[in-house]
């Protein structure tokens, strides 16, 4: 015959804090898989930020040094990328020691700066990227 003290089992108390333990666990899993999806879209988004901002230096600089100019794209008026806003500015190098100014006898050297914003998948932040470069006349 088995005595009442010899059979092992797990009490109430033991079962209970082995749920919890289980259940916190698996909520933490949970939880990291919508954060993964929002920190690649927000990966995704600044790729593509990067890659516009990286077109329009490309098509400053196959201008000529006298048609370089600033622009303003707004959300919407970029093609095939309506969640992204451009903004672009010239300035020139003035040789009295002000550095770069936006309003400033030209020297031969300007200076470019794109900034492609875009706004959070949900809408309520706006981020950036700004790309910086000098050229100089030819």
């Amino acid at each position: 015959m088995i005595s009442r003290q010899s059979v092992k089992s797990f009490t109430l108390i033991e079962l209970l804090i082995a749920i919890f333990i289980l259940t916190v666990g698996i909520v933490g899993i949970l939880y990291m898989f919508p954060m993964g999806t929002r920190i690649g879209k927000f990966a995704q988004m600044a790729s593509v930020a990067t890659q516009l901002g990286q077109a329009k230096m490309e098509e400053i600089i196959s201008k000529s040094y006298d048609d370089i100019s600033s622009s303003t794209e707004a959300y919407g008026e970029i093609p095939d990328f309506e969640a992204y806003k451009r903004v672009t500015i010239v300035s020139c190098f003035d040789s009295n020691g002000s550095g770069l100014t936006p309003d400033c006898p030209d020297t031969g050297i300007k200076k470019i700066e794109v900034n492609v914003s875009w706004k959070s998948p949900l809408g309520v932040t706006e981020k950036n990227i700004n790309l910086t470069s000098l050229i100089a006349q030819r």
